[in-house]
């Protein structure tokens, strides 16, 4: 938007298309017409407009800033949850019966009319598929754009409430909630948002819908339905699959080209993940046991990839990962944990020049699950098998163990690391640094050899300076930092922050954490 009150076709079509106050005349391009307009009309404008473009007008001016939450009658966003605090979930058959008649209540008081969001969270058992059925009918007739539906693990119950459950008659015949279904699609002809937790997941060939993010957690569904629900959903842009466990095959086939992101994490059954006739994929995110064959088929235009498996392997599966992450030419930012780099290590073993350059890579973050001699020097396989040549913010987090076998295991004999492969690192981050024999090789590395570096933010690890670890916590505290001051350095112009927390304000791309190290 250039001056106040006149409107980038591009960002707003659907205001300018519903309003008819745009100006031809040069003399009136400093009149905002539009934001004079009584609130009654203006609401009445955002009321036509889908609601991802109703919050975007807020920048239009003060005037329109937080105008589409009152677009419809209040309360237009409606979160009912069975746990309205950070109490335990209720245990006892009338608490239990209070949520669904409570739920039941305010939504016969707000009446059948629009809602931009609404959010149901309870726990297992609470609810009968009839009362999840009448609530979703709710929200299909009051064209929900925004719904999201949670049902979260029962919470063991005490003996007491036990024997008062196998005695009341309206609990025992409450069905389990791994047997609640949702039927796919939804019948509101508006939603665009869907985020599903805990339930079984059923899909029939139906009509295309204008889905366009899907998040599924914790859902029991098959590979068969998954077809069916990406095949349903031509808008799709962002596709988010966690914990689901009966997936063997995860086949996505985008039935449109607006697929951009593509998440994936923790579904232990699945072997194969095929990705094809996704043109505009741009990013991929992957947390798991390493799969056997990984198929994308742009894998060319991806240009976010973060690529991890927190689960510890005595030997490396057979997997086809690293030829395909051997076609990533435009990725800008990655992420990959220590076993990734083992893999690549492996295959590049024997090798004399580089394999790969990822020409276009700013920023690699790696996450250390361990940090022997062994992991390091995967890290350095993997520097000197892939040119960075434009990289220029680097991210290292490393283990928070801090107990004596894993010292012990890293005082094995050092190998060369690779010369004249960071000269454009400008940024550099450590996390957990604790001061152990490769901690401090890592970063003597990396100051000698990044020569136009700006910074290096060093993270102390709490855990190292506990006084269980530490007799002195400010004495072990003064020595690193003092340790890093004294280091060589390629750069003149390169500052050491060395702190106790994190800043905020300088995080990599994938800042999501998918697991605890």
């Amino acid at each position: 938007m250039g001056k106040r009150g006149r409107m980038c076709p591009d960002l707003f079509p659907d205001l300018l298309e519903c309003s008819s106050f745009s100006s031809s005349s040069p003399a009136n391009d400093d009149v905002d017409r539009i934001s004079e307009l009584p609130d009654v009309l203006r609401l009445h404008i955002l009321s036509l407009l889908p609601l991802k473009s109703a919050i975007r007008t807020g920048v239009l001016s003060s005037k329109w800033r937080g105008l589409w939450a009152h677009r419809w009658p209040d309360p237009s966003s409606l979160f009912l949850s069975s746990c309205s605090s950070s109490s335990s979930a209720p245990t006892g058959p009338a608490e239990e019966d209070a949520f669904v008649s409570t739920t039941n209540r305010c939504l016969a008081k707000r009446g059948r009319r629009r809602i931009d969001s609404l959010v149901l969270s309870f726990h297992q058992g609470q609810v009968l598929q009839s009362d999840l059925k009448q609530w979703l009918d709710y929200a299909a007739a009051c064209s929900v754009e925004d719904f999201h539906l949670y049902v979260l693990p029962a919470e063991p119950a005490s003996a007491a409430s036990s024997q008062t459950r196998r005695n009341n008659n309206s609990i025992n015949r409450r069905r389990s909630a791994s047997s609640l279904i949702f039927h796919f699609p939804m019948d509101s002809p508006l939603l665009i948002r869907l985020s599903l937790r805990g339930i079984h997941l059923s899909a029939a060939n139906s009509a295309s819908t204008r889905l366009e993010i899907l998040a599924l957690h914790s859902v029991t569904l098959s590979d068969a339905a998954l077809r069916k629900v990406v095949a349903a959903c031509p808008l799709l842009r962002c596709l988010d699959i966690r914990r689901c466990r009966d997936f063997r095959r995860i086949q996505i086939s985008a039935s449109g080209p607006h697929l951009k992101s593509l998440t994936v994490v923790d579904c232990p059954k699945a072997n194969e993940l095929i990705v094809t006739s996704a043109p505009g994929l741009r990013s991929f995110r992957f947390c798991g046991t390493f799969l056997s064959r990984y198929s994308i088929e742009n894998a060319y235009g991806l240009e976010e990839v973060y690529f991890t498996s927190a689960v510890p392997n005595l030997s490396l599966p057979n997997s086809n990962w690293v030829s395909s992450f051997e076609r990533l030419a435009n990725v800008t930012a990655l992420t990959l944990c220590s076993h990734a780099l083992q893999y690549i290590a492996v295959r590049g073993a024997g090798k004399v020049g580089p394999m790969r350059s990822l020409y276009r890579l700013e920023e690699l973050q790696l996450l250390m699950l361990m940090m022997s001699d062994t992991s390091l020097n995967d890290l350095f396989s993997f520097l000197r098998l892939y040119q960075c040549p434009v990289l220029e913010r680097l991210f290292v987090e490393l283990p928070t163990c801090n107990d004596q076998h894993a010292e012990n295991f890293m005082e094995i004999e050092d190998e060369e690391p690779p010369k004249d492969c960071l000269d454009k690192l400008k940024t550099i981050k450590v996390r957990n640094y604790k001061g152990h024999h490769n901690e401090v090789r890592l970063v003597q590395y990396l100051l000698l050899k990044a020569t136009n570096l700006n910074s290096l933010v060093v993270i102390v690890s709490r855990e190292s300076l506990e006084p269980e670890y530490s007799k002195e916590p400010s004495s072990r505290l003064r020595f690193l930092h003092l340790q890093l001051s004294l280091f060589t350095k390629a750069s003149e112009n390169a500052q050491i922050v060395f702190c106790e927390c994190d800043i905020d304000g300088f995080q990599p791309t994938h800042s999501e954490a998918f697991f605890k190290f």
